[in-house]
């Protein structure tokens, strides 16, 4: 019996790999796999906030927290079910090497796309990745 290569990428998946891997880091990281025809990976995005004493960062909790769910469901609304539910987790505040403290909201969630359809997820990931940079940078919207 003949022994059978293990089936390789497509290099359109190949490419949307790098797309996303910039993407991811905007503000997080990503872990992948292929599995012809498809491409999985793991996102990590990291929603922060600054406050200026530890108890004011921590009265932020809520708040986060609100903001990283809402963010997991529009990611899924905008990939169509593409992209799972995120897994959340909050840290406590934490002394910011610049002054005051910081709190971080740990958004973990997968999804696979091929070939063909890519296109909504990648742009529901694009405005998250955007969305925590604009946390990161300018706080919460009133």
């Amino acid at each position: 019996m003949a022994k059978r290569e293990p089936v390789q990428p497509s290099p359109k998946l190949q490419s949307l790999l790098r797309e996303f891997q910039q993407i991811a880091t905007m503000a997080g990281f990503l872990n992948h796999g292929f599995d012809p025809p498809q491409l999985r990976m793991q996102f990590t995005l990291y929603g922060r906030v600054r406050g200026a004493t530890e108890l004011e960062t921590a009265a932020m909790s809520p708040k986060l927290q609100a903001w990283s769910e809402q963010l997991g469901e529009k990611m899924r609304e905008e990939s169509s079910a593409a992209i799972l539910p995120p897994q959340i987790l909050l840290s406590p505040p934490q002394v910011f090497p610049a002054g005051g403290f910081v709190m971080t909201s740990t958004l973990t969630f997968t999804t696979k796309v091929t070939d063909q359809g890519y296109y909504k997820v990648k742009t529901a990931l694009l405005a998250a990745y955007q969305e925590a940079v604009r946390l990161r940078d300018e706080g919460f919207r009133p």
